[in-house]
């Protein structure tokens, strides 16, 4: 067998050991409040990397399987919509009905002239730990517009 070859050979073996899966990150949140908690931190930071890590289903975060730019699409329109100087957990962890894998926690975002109560959902993933796995966005009103009569002062 010629140097080269077996140098061709020994690249491509190593190249199919480490390029198969993706590593998985570090551990996420244990809990589902941890879990929403981390995600509004982030939305607050607007820390789209780190929202790509926090948002995802119970096969991992999307930051591990989603194409990038899609991903870093998707999540930078959650966070425009989220946008407010404060939130707080209203409520949760709730069952959401037919959706046994599901916990919902009601997040109360705190914007200048009012405030909006957006249903989040979380789920734990098949490594244990906790993501936003749906965010009802169309609670959250437009971003950048002004709140519309009936919304809690």
């Amino acid at each position: 067998m010629s140097r080269r070859f077996a140098l061709t050979l020994s690249l491509a073996v190593l190249g199919a050991a480490c390029g198969g899966n993706p590593k998985p990150g570090a551990p996420g949140p244990q809990t589902p409040g941890d879990a929403v908690s981390r995600f509004m931190t982030a939305v607050l930071a607007k820390d789209v990397d780190r929202l790509g890590t926090l948002w995802g289903t119970e096969r991992g975060p999307a930051s591990e399987w989603m194409d990038p730019k899609q991903l870093h699409e998707r999540v930078t329109v959650i966070q425009k919509y989220l946008t407010a100087p404060g939130y707080r957990l209203v409520e949760g962890p709730l069952l959401v009905p037919g959706e046994p894998a599901l916990k919902r926690y009601r997040v109360e975002l705190q914007r200048q002239d009012c405030n909006r109560v957006v249903p989040i959902d979380v789920i734990q993933t098949r490594r244990g730990d906790w993501l936003v796995t749906d965010v009802h966005l169309e609670s959250a009103g437009t971003p950048g517009s002004p709140c519309s009569r009936g919304t809690s002062p």
